[in-house]
């Protein structure tokens, strides 16, 4: 399977705007103008960040090849909820930042309904990788 459905590549390019204008409204402010003492992962986590947002842009133009960074929003959201809120969840001691997080990283799971998963399987999964072989020509 090399294609998708129009409407498919169109709920991708939906998802794509709203990562980016979504970043940026949130994210963007808080890179421009931070705080010299911020913390040196949250800026890390920032930056991360503010990268899917930039890179959701050529998820406009490219709805398909930019399909890994729906996987990876995707990955780290579920990630995230498993391993660090579902126990908070569990041992009853979750507080309204944490609830607010939950709330917001699992809007992400809207991703489980736009991402192609048979275009996935055909491309990712039963295609095969490219060669490891090295060329002279390549150079």
């Amino acid at each position: 399977m090399t294609h998708c459905s129009p409407i498919r590549l169109w709920l991708m390019r939906a998802m794509y705007l709203l990562m980016a204008v979504g970043l940026a409204l949130t994210i963007w402010p808080l890179i421009i103008s931070h705080d010299p003492e911020l913390p040196r992962m949250t800026g890390v986590a920032f930056a991360l960040l503010g990268t899917i947002g930039v890179l959701s842009l050529l998820g406009l133009r490219y709805p398909l090849q930019m399909i890994p960074l729906l996987l990876f929003e995707l990955t780290w959201k579920a990630i995230w909820l498993v391993a660090f809120a579902l126990p908070r969840w569990l041992d009853g001691t979750l507080d309204e930042a944490m609830r607010s997080s939950i709330f917001d990283t699992s809007l992400g799971m809207v991703l489980l309904v736009v991402i192609p998963w048979r275009y996935v399987y055909a491309n990712y999964v039963v295609k095969p990788g490219d060669s490891w072989k090295f060329s002279r020509n390549a150079l």
